[in-house]
């Protein structure tokens, strides 16, 4: 299993199906994807004990844009070219 890329600003990512992205960006509010075929995408959330980082799975081959929206910050996307 390869670990996770970390996202914290607009990209071009080359990834494979199964990867994950894991979005280190600070105060991120959500995350949307404009091809779920390639995306699954995960919001940030705290469960009380713990916070958990937005992100999103790589489940097929094609491209993708992963949008971040930042609380009072400046959003940014990520163009993702996933192969199998």
């Amino acid at each position: 299993m390869l670990p996770p890329i970390e996202i914290d600003g607009a990209a071009k990512e080359s990834v494979s199906v199964g990867q994950t992205l894991n979005v280190i960006t600070k105060n991120v509010n959500k995350v949307s994807t404009d091809n779920t075929a390639v995306l699954r995408v995960s919001q940030p959330s705290d469960d009380g004990s713990a916070q958990f980082n937005a992100g999103a799975e790589v489940i097929g081959a094609g491209s993708a844009v992963l949008t971040v929206t930042v609380k009072g910050g400046d959003n940014y996307q990520v163009q993702v070219t996933a192969k199998k």
